[in-house]
């Protein structure tokens, strides 16, 4: 990967725009390649094996900011999120890469990857396909439509591949072996990423936990670095994760063997860290299974050293240890995705025994509440697709990446209530929705100008709206009371028909009316200006 002009603090965190576009240009990423606007490199497609190719492919096509050393003691490297993110938006700011990070006084040696799935091009490369040259919401309609098509194709879920076991010799992530008083974990860069936090956090690890009813279950949880071979592991009560470990402690056993896998491939890093597969009560779920069905091929595992967890070969770093059950330790405060910060809480601790890892590792890191996180796409079209069994109607499903709480759906209305009973439907069901807006069909639910318009000129507070209080909520809201319970809003946003209270005669759009009564209109001006309208 060639290297790029070392940018100054002082060049990436200037208030002007113009500061930060010019340091953007100087690396090679341009203000209109992260709007996703002008033109738009090529490069290699996924699926990817290893979170190093997806940051590679990222970066043939300018999407990548690569920097030569950050100070974290001074925060710039959440200092610098934020400005990309203010600059360019949640899906515009490029992936990061720095290749030193001062922490604790000491210069550690990176990479560091920060934001490599926010960027709208990583929907399509991550699952194999080209990102669709004419936008960045054209490139995650594309996913999602290739999604909601391949499970559609396998009876409404995602297809399973299941993975296969390669030779110790033959995975990437056994080139080095640690083990007892060799191994040290401060001295890799995981990030301190908020001066309000309660330390160094590993926030990207698939955490490996099993249960005999419920099978392995992957999980992407808050682990708290506390020293060279200690590491609070905190799932949040109510997390499956949380449930195995708890069930266990139950049962009388004393000890959990447990696997948190770093750097692993992008579709795995989503699955872990969403609800894509969705599991149902105690039924099994192979979530590496269901990684396998998204990549089109099967994710590649072996051993690990110390238990029986098989884990993905070519991960970056592998830290096994256990878990003594009846010992809980609080950890945190800590910034959260809703761009709070989140009390310390109660968390089991690991002891770890085995670190095994690539030569020169590449650590991912997670600037939570500031970045875009995971790539939304997997879990866009699931929700979609489980959605339309009990809401039959519903033509689109969308959230926003920093208020995912806050759920718009489109429908195809043709009765009174329709709406209501729609959003009432998916907010009882679906513990993080809070707020859910519907729409009519002809709303794009990507595009918020839209959204606001339709609830501007479509909506009427009463009776068009309904409130539900002490409903399963998100723990992570800090305005709930109880961190378990909201109250929650249905708002439909529908054109209100006559049967419920709507005017006799609800007016057409103005675009509508243009499109009817000259219907050449926009094929005459996409013909002669094109080049000019971009």
């Amino acid at each position: 990967m060639p290297k790029t002009p070392h940018l100054t603090r002082r060049t990436f965190v200037a208030g002007s725009s113009l500061g930060v576009a010019a340091a953007l240009s100087a690396t090679g990423c341009t203000t209109s390649a992260l709007s996703g606007t002008g033109t738009r490199r090529s490069g290699p497609t996924g699926p990817f094996d290893t979170m190093r190719e997806m940051v590679e492919a990222l970066d043939a096509r300018g999407r990548l900011l690569r920097i030569d050393r950050v100070d974290q003691d001074a925060y710039e490297g959440t200092a610098l999120m934020y400005r990309l993110v203010e600059r360019h938006g949640l899906e515009g700011a490029p992936a990061l890469l720095f290749d030193e990070v001062k922490i604790g006084g000491r210069w550690l040696k990176g990479p560091v990857v920060g934001n490599y799935l926010g960027p709208w091009d990583a929907e399509c490369l991550a699952l194999g396909l080209e990102p669709d040259p004419a936008s960045g919401k054209a490139t995650f309609r594309k996913a999602r439509a290739h999604l909601i098509d391949l499970a559609q194709k396998n009876g409404g879920r995602y297809p399973e591949i299941p993975p296969v076991l390669v030779p110790r010799d033959k995975a990437l992530c056994k080139e080095v072996i640690l083990r007892g008083d060799g191994i040290d974990l401060t001295t890799f860069p995981f990030m301190q990423v908020n001066p309000g936090d309660g330390g160094r956090y590993i926030n990207t690890a698939s955490v490996f936990t099993v249960d005999p009813k419920a099978g392995v279950n992957l999980g992407t949880y808050r682990c708290q670095l506390k020293g060279p071979r200690k590491v609070a592991v905190s799932p949040g009560a109510g997390q499956t994760g949380w449930r195995m470990l708890d069930a266990a402690r139950k049962r009388g056993e004393k000890v959990a063997r447990i696997s948190l896998v770093l750097g692993q491939d992008p579709v795995v890093y989503v699955v872990s860290g969403s609800r894509t597969a969705n599991r149902v009560g105690d039924r099994p779920v192979d979530e590496l299974a269901v990684a396998g069905g998204l990549r089109g091929r099967p994710v590649e595992i072996v051993r690990s050293e110390t238990n029986d967890f098989l884990v993905p070969a070519h991960a970056e770093m592998v830290i096994e240890g256990e878990i003594t059950l009846d010992d809980l330790e609080r950890e945190g405060p800590y910034g959260e995705g809703l761009g709070y910060q989140g009390d310390g809480e109660l968390a089991w601790w690991m002891n770890v025994t085995t670190v095994t890892h690539r030569r020169n590792p590449w650590l991912h890191n997670s600037f939570t509440g500031v970045d875009r996180g995971p790539m939304k796409s997997p879990g866009v079209a699931s929700s979609y697709l489980f959605s339309k069994k009990f809401v039959p109607e519903i033509a689109d499903f969308h959230y926003l990446g920093n208020a995912n709480n806050i759920f718009f759906i489109s429908i195809d209305k043709t009765a009174p209530g329709q709406g209501l009973a729609a959003g009432e439907k998916l907010g009882k069901f679906n513990p993080v929705a809070k707020v859910v807006i519907v729409l009519d069909k002809d709303v794009d639910l990507m595009d918020m100008a839209q959204v606001m318009a339709a609830i501007s000129s479509r909506w009427q507070p009463s009776p068009a709206a309904r409130i539900f209080e002490n409903l399963p909520g998100l723990p992570l809201d800090p305005s709930q009371k109880d961190p378990n319970k909201t109250s929650k809003i249905i708002i439909d946003a529908t054109r209100q028909l006559p049967g419920e209270g709507g005017p006799p005669t609800f007016p057409r759009t103005n675009r509508e009316i243009l499109t009817t009564l000259a219907p050449d209109a926009f094929a005459r001006v996409d013909a002669k200006w094109a080049d000019l309208i971009g």
